[in-house]
């Protein structure tokens, strides 16, 4: 199994949505919802959350990207989702 240096950082490729990865088992998310963004915190215990944090973490989803630090945790920041890691 391959060791991982995190956080990492992740978006979507239809840029609606932002990842932080902490570990293997929690991920901070940035969801714009129209004109608004919603910060999510998942700490998962079970298997499919441990799944779609690993899929993010590899990159298995068609759907995701790697993206830079500075650009989540801007969103981190500015929408209150606790920033500065």
């Amino acid at each position: 199994m391959q060791k991982y240096r995190f956080p990492l950082y992740r978006r979507s490729s239809n840029g609606l949505n932002w990842y932080r990865i902490d570990s293997e088992s929690e991920l901070t998310e940035v969801q714009a919802l129209g004109r608004r963004h919603v910060v999510h915190h998942l700490r998962a215990h079970a298997y499919p959350e441990r799944l779609r944090i690993h899929g993010l973490i590899t990159l298995e989803d068609g759907h995701v990207e790697e993206c830079g630090a500075a650009e989540v945790e801007e969103l981190l920041a500015k929408y209150g989702g606790g920033g500065g890691r």
